[in-house]
């Protein structure tokens, strides 16, 4: 249940990064499908991390995954794009 926690979580994040209007790692940012699965997969990195650990490390144990997909993924972005080799909208 940990590695499953951590991959929806990872993928949470991913797509609420790819829908946010302010990604540079697409040309447009994606529909509003994928803000909806962003959430349901944030939802489900919670229900199986609780699941593995108790109520409240768990819990803990989601955010935590969540917040490294958040902080991760623009990094990631700026590994493969960097802002100087961007060309111009």
């Amino acid at each position: 249940m940990d590695f499953l926690g951590c991959v929806a979580a990872i993928a949470a994040m991913a797509l609420a990064y790819l829908s946010s209007p302010n990604q540079r790692f697409l040309r447009t940012p994606l529909r509003g499908a994928a803000k909806v699965a962003a959430w349901v997969l944030a939802l489900a990195a919670l229900v199986a991390w609780v699941a593995r650990e108790t109520s409240l490390p768990g819990i803990f144990a989601a955010l935590t995954a969540l917040m490294f997909g958040a902080v991760i993924l623009p990094y990631l972005t700026w590994f493969f794009r960097p802002a100087t080799g961007r060309k111009p909208r």
